[in-house]
């Protein structure tokens, strides 16, 4: 759909015979309840650590999430704590700083689970 009407607007534009659009692959969106127990364990591991946690509920296509979430209907986190950019480009990053704040909120996201989804 989208890429139907990215080509329309090419054409509009008088683009066309410069610039032809090929889709190789797409991924479709994926989406877990935020209400899940693993969501809320990993906002807890955040809260343990007086980290305020940025929930985005809906994966837009960019990985092949899907395949859990929507074929087998197992609820997935995609989670990580510090800053960084541009991910999955070949200038990808993360700041120096960020390293030992991943380190403890992978340790703490595992202590988390490993306490059993009744303490979440």
């Amino acid at each position: 759909m989208y890429v139907e009407f990215f080509a329309e607007i090419i054409e509009r534009l008088g683009f066309s015979k410069y610039i032809q659009v090929a889709v190789h692959d797409a991924y479709t969106w994926s989406k877990t309840n935020p209400n899940e127990k693993w969501v809320k364990s990993s906002i807890k591991a955040y809260n343990n650590l007086k980290m305020k946690p940025y929930i985005i509920p809906i994966l837009p296509g960019s990985a092949q999430s899907y395949l859990f979430t929507r074929k087998l209907k197992i609820p997935m986190i995609s989670t990580g704590s510090g800053h960084g950019g541009r991910a999955h480009a070949p200038n990808e990053y993360i700041t120096i700083d960020a390293i030992p704040k991943i380190a403890q909120y992978t340790a703490a996201l595992i202590h988390q689970i490993s306490l059993g989804f009744s303490h979440s």
